[in-house]
């Protein structure tokens, strides 16, 4: 047997009310899975382009981070620096 043999063929408009909401509610939150599951792919998309990026050093007018001034307290709350 083929998956539509298994399955039986419902029309929308052969639903009572409660069918139709079970149908549309459902229908709406595969809708927004499938929109979640793109954003989610998108931005793991973005964020390895952009890990890619800082690996290669693509921009050569970006100098690396410079601490330009570090205090580190001591227990006391004295600052040493």
């Amino acid at each position: 047997m083929t998956d539509q043999e298994k399955k039986p063929s419902v029309h929308f408009d052969d639903l009572n009310l409660l069918g139709k909401t079970v149908f549309l509610t459902g229908a709406a939150i595969r809708t927004t899975a499938t929109l979640i599951d793109s954003l989610i792919e998108h931005a793991a998309d973005l964020y390895i382009e952009a890990e890619k990026a800082f690996l290669e050093e693509v921009d050569p007018e970006i100098e690396d981070a410079k601490i330009l001034e570090e205090h580190v307290e001591d227990q006391k709350g004295k600052k040493r620096g």
